[in-house]
């Protein structure tokens, strides 16, 4: 018997809506300049944010009453209505610069926020430049444009892609400024669940170590990899653990190098190249300082616990 397909109820599934503390309404420039030495723009304000990347080099910004020097890797927001200008003196220097509107509430955490991008932010600026190219007919290296103009090739999707990029771009700057603070968008957590939050935050940190044993890492890295400040995953770490992220990962070295010294099958340079050391002098200073036996001794040690 064949079952009507049209008579069948529609299973009662329940929507939800996602939130959306960051909205971006419109977009109104986005630039890609290089400046020359003495370089001088003569400033403006205006109602919308403006977030100035410095790709390399360096440049001085005024925002409002304040002056101060942006380098290789920094950004700052100008909040709107803000009074800014940018120049160079002796230097060069490569900068992005996107204006949009927004009238979210969390912005607030932006206002005049000097940040160093990491490299996943770094990424999403690379995107809205590239998609602007093609979404767009201007010179992103004009100066003094005011208005972008559309492109009849502009690639499907290109101005959406760049509004959820900025976005994005957004939402994980104001993260790390909420967790800088010890806040969410709403103000606040309670203790519990910021307890929860560092604890689970300690424990992704230690598994990136974990997968990393036998490479090298850096602060930067591991901050950019967790998508908080370096200095607010240096002192979670430290308050969860006792020690620092590098001592840990030095300890995570040794217990490996420990058990590839009770394989025996690989020498002592072998295993410094295996993990990442940069020379066996200095595998050695630091097997030794961890525990207090050289690499011979331990690997006579081992073989004493077998015989025994």
């Amino acid at each position: 018997m064949k079952t009507d397909k049209t008579a069948i109820e529609l299973t009662p599934y329940k929507k939800t809506v996602p939130s959306s503390p960051i909205n971006v309404r419109c977009l109104y420039t986005v630039h890609y300049f290089r400046y020359g030495q003495k370089f001088a723009f003569k400033g403006e304000r205006h109602d919308f944010w403006e977030l100035v990347y410095i790709d390399s080099g360096a440049a001085e910004i005024t925002a409002g009453d304040k002056t101060l020097v942006l380098t290789q890797g920094e950004c700052y927001f100008h909040k709107p209505g803000e009074y800014h200008n940018i120049r160079t003196d002796e230097q060069f220097a490569n900068s992005v610069i996107v204006s949009f509107g927004c009238d979210s509430a969390a912005m607030s955490v932006l206002e005049d926020a000097r940040l160093t991008l990491g490299e996943a932010e770094k990424s999403l600026l690379n995107k809205i430049v590239r998609e602007s190219s093609d979404a767009f007919t201007d010179k992103l290296n004009d100066v003094y444009l005011n208005k972008m103009h559309r492109s009849p090739d502009a690639p499907f999707g290109g101005e959406q892609l760049i509004k959820l990029y900025v976005e994005q771009l957004l939402i994980l700057l104001c993260r790390r400024r909420f967790a800088a603070d010890g806040k969410t968008e709403s103000g606040g957590e309670p203790k519990e669940r910021q307890a929860k939050n560092a604890g689970e935050l300690v424990e992704r940190i230690k598994a990136y170590l974990a997968e990393n044993t036998y490479g090298t890492i850096t602060i930067d890295g591991v901050a950019n990899a967790m998508f908080f400040s370096k200095t607010y995953v240096k002192s979670v770490f430290k308050k969860g653990t006792g020690q620092t992220i590098m001592q840990y990962f030095s300890s995570l070295k040794i217990d490996e190098a420990k058990k590839l010294i009770s394989y025996n099958r690989y020498t002592f340079t072998e295993i410094a190249y295996r993990l990442g050391y940069s020379s066996l002098h200095y595998f050695s200073r630091q097997f030794k300082k961890s525990t207090e036996m050289t690499l011979s001794e331990y690997a006579r040690s081992i073989k004493v616990d077998d015989v025994l």
